[in-house]
Order: structure tokens, then C-alpha cells, then sequence
């Protein structure tokens, strides 16, 4: 029998629909891309000044996490968790005393970066910066969650060390929203105090990127062809 044309045109505007649709949200570890700036930069270390974390922001005054003790870092893992808040383009960055995310936050800041004109968040830089050979941090068990539950993101996971900064760039796959990013970290004992020893979850910003007026107008031809079809057959 032969397939009447209003269900293979349909068909046709279904898949198109479907294959131009972004996902839910993740991140994908790749090379940074060139041109991008730093949007917010949330920093922990093993001792700055007896502040163990801050909270850099574009545009906007450097705020510190504090000082829940001193030697708090020193062979004991901690759990953290950057949050950001796509509708307000804030960004929070908090530090437990738990291995768990369980608990108040030992330490917490937030700020909300100006965004550089027509730039857009793309990506984290999940990294470190040690100046000692005898320096070392890891980050364990980061996860990723756009509001459909965490992921683990096996490749933000890494042991740090030796005298040099390290770059772990993941970039953003899907439609960019509200999402939490959290993991563990440990600052071995015997490392050197200082703002050397730091761990930091960057967020970087780009310029952009706009649809190609062909693809706009494949996605308004598909959407006019599919009410066409509704109107006509109703």
C-alpha cells in the first residue's frame, strides 16, 4: 500500500526537527579553543593568605572563601561544587569539611561576572598550578549535572604534579542552562603552603556562534511544513 504523502512529508519534518534538536547538557574534554577569556575562575588552595578558597569574576571584585582552619586542606579530601545559574549568569562556589557534599558549606562565595559583549560561557578549565616538584593535588569523582541527575566526568579525574600549571578543558555539548559541576580534591601532606598550591574549576567565555541563516531557515521551513500539514489535516 502506498504511504499517503501527508505521513511521509510529516516523517520528513520529524526527523529533520529531531537531528537539528540540541541535547540535554554535558561536558566533553577537548582543546580549548583560541580566543577564549576567563568568565569566572574558582580557586582552592592549601593556604593563600589563611584563605583556602576565592572566587574570581570578570568585572567584579575577587571575593575569599575564608578560613575553616589551619592545615584543613593537609591530607584531608574534601568535596567541592561550582554552580551556575544560567537565568541570572551567576556563579557559586562552594567547599565542604565532607568528603560528600553533605552539610553546610564550609566555605562559600558567589559572584556574577560581566560577561565580555557578545561572548557566551563554552566550556571549564579543570585544572591545577604547583610551583614545588613536591606539590601535588587530585580531583576525584567529578560529576556533571544539567538538571537530569549527575555524570560522572571520568576525564576531569587527575592527579597533579610537579612544577607547572595544568589545563583540563572540557567544552560544553548542548544547550547551555543551569548546571552544577562537583568533585573531590586532596592536598597530600608535607607540600609547601602558598598560592602555588591551588587547584581551579575556570569557566571560559567566547564569542557567539550564530546559526547559519541556512540552517535558520531549513528549522523555519521544517516548523512552517509541519503546521501546514496540521491545518490541513485536522
Amino acid at each position: 500500500m502506498k504511504t499517503p504523502y501527508f505521513i511521509t512529508a510529516l516523517t520528513a519534518v520529524t526527523l529533520l526537527l529531531s537531528s537539528t534538536a540540541q541535547a540535554g547538557l554535558s561536558l566533553v574534554q577537548q582543546a580549548q579553543p583560541d580566543g577564549t577569556t576567563s568568565l569566572f575562575n574558582a580557586i582552592a588552595t592549601l593556604n593563600f593568605g589563611n584563605q583556602k578558597s576565592r572566587l574570581e569574576a570578570a568585572g567584579q571584585a575577587t571575593v575569599q572563601g575564608g578560613n575553616p582552619g589551619n592545615g584543613w586542606f593537609n591530607n584531608q579530601l574534601r568535596s567541592w561544587e561550582v554552580l551556575w545559574n544560567n537565568s541570572t549568569g551567576t556563579v557559586t562556589f562552594n567547599v565542604f569539611a565532607s568528603s560528600d557534599w553533605t552539610g553546610g558549606a564550609a566555605m562559600s562565595t558567589t559572584r556574577t561576572p560581566v560577561f565580555t559583549a557578545g561572548y557566551a560561557l563554552v566550556g571549564l578549565d579543570i585544572g591545577a598550578r604547583l610551583t614545588s616538584t613536591d606539590q601535588s593535588v587530585t580531583l576525584s569523582d567529578v560529576a556533571f549535572n544539567d538538571g537530569n541527575g549527575f555524570v560522572a566526568v571520568s576525564t576531569a579525574n587527575a592527579t597533579y604534579s610537579g612544577n607547572q600549571f595544568f589545563n583540563n578543558y572540557h567544552g560544553f555539548a548542548g544547550t547551555l542552562g543551569n548546571f552544577t559541576l562537583r568533585g573531590k580534591a586532596i592536598f597530600p601532606t608535607g607540600t609547601a603552603t602558598g598560592d602555588s598550591m591551588r587547584f581551579f574549576i575556570n569557566g571560559r567565555q567566547a564569542e557567539a556562534v550564530i546559526p547559519a541563516p541556512g540552517a535558520i531557515l531549513l528549522g523555519s521551513l521544517g516548523l512552517g511544513l509541519f503546521g501546514a500539514l496540521k491545518r490541513r489535516f485536522a
